[in-house]
């Protein structure tokens, strides 16, 4: 899912919108446009099958449609390309979007809504177990399918929304709920313990800071979101190095609901009708 950004004025520029980006990034073309100022030393980032020094500056003015954003720091990287000589100009994280306390990404509509006026960033580093009695926005649970507490984590200013998934009824994952991710991924350390079968097949992807990476993958078998059955399917294998985490909920299934709430606030993520 893309969305088009405004940089003082000037775009649109095409930004990723992805929920399993703790961040959010830009460019270093784009960067440098605008030249935009650091404001730290440089940090380690990890993405799937490779990790990249990125830059941390001050992006003061920026848009989305309309809505004016706050003023924050991004993570300067490069991006790879969306089409030959059409690069990608960013990523909005789970930093931005927790702002609004909930997100509906609709994907037949190809809209994105939002669930409240923006509020400051977090301060403190936190974990909220959902659900809580925070209530989703009525507008955004009309035709639920399925739902699930999510764990939200806040840390150094970085938000990331975990779902429990389940395989053939063993313990509880938290993957991360990751919109930016084409297809759902598994660590091969968990994915050994669960004995899934190897598919013999493998998928190739441009990862988040452009290197290519070819990832086996496995059969998911029966397997489950929180208490709603997923169609089994396969699963692609995360590299053993880059993220260190359970695995990633990606758009290969979240699309096929038709459309996915995240709320950050409550700690709920909600399928609809597909």
């Amino acid at each position: 899912m893309l969305v088009n950004a405004c940089i003082d004025g000037a775009g649109p520029f095409p930004f990723v919108i992805d929920s399993g980006s703790s961040f959010s990034i830009i460019n270093k073309q784009v960067s440098r446009r605008f030249h935009l100022h650091e404001v730290g030393g440089a940090q380690q980032a990890a993405g799937i099958g490779c990790s990249t020094v990125v830059d941390p500056e001050q992006l003061s003015s920026w848009s989305v449609g309309e809505l004016a954003l706050r003023p924050q720091v991004v993570f300067s990287a490069s991006l790879p390309n969306l089409e030959p000589n059409q690069p990608l100009a960013g990523v909005i994280g789970s930093d931005v979007l927790s702002r609004f306390g909930s997100v509906r990404i609709d994907y037949q509509k190809q809209t994105m809504s939002l669930g409240a006026a923006e509020s400051e960033s977090p301060t403190a580093n936190a974990v909220v177990r959902g659900p809580n009695s925070t209530s989703t926005p009525a507008q955004f649970v009309k035709d639920v399918r399925a739902e699930a507490p999510l764990t939200i984590v806040a840390r150094q200013g970085g938000v990331v929304a975990y779902a429990p998934i389940r395989f053939d009824g063993s313990k509880a994952q938290l993957f991360a709920v990751d919109t930016g991710a084409a297809v759902s991924d598994i660590s091969p350390l968990l994915a050994r313990s669960l004995h899934l079968a190897n598919a013999h097949r493998s998928v190739e992807l441009s990862a988040a800071f452009g290197c290519p990476v070819n990832l086996t993958e496995v059969k998911s078998g029966r397997w489950t979101l929180g208490s709603t059955s997923l169609p089994a399917q396969l699963v692609a294998s995360l590299p053993a190095s880059g993220l260190k985490i359970a695995g990633l909920f990606g758009s290969d299934i979240l699309s096929r609901f038709g459309a996915v709430v995240i709320d950050y606030r409550s700690a709920r993520i909600v399928l609809e009708s597909g």
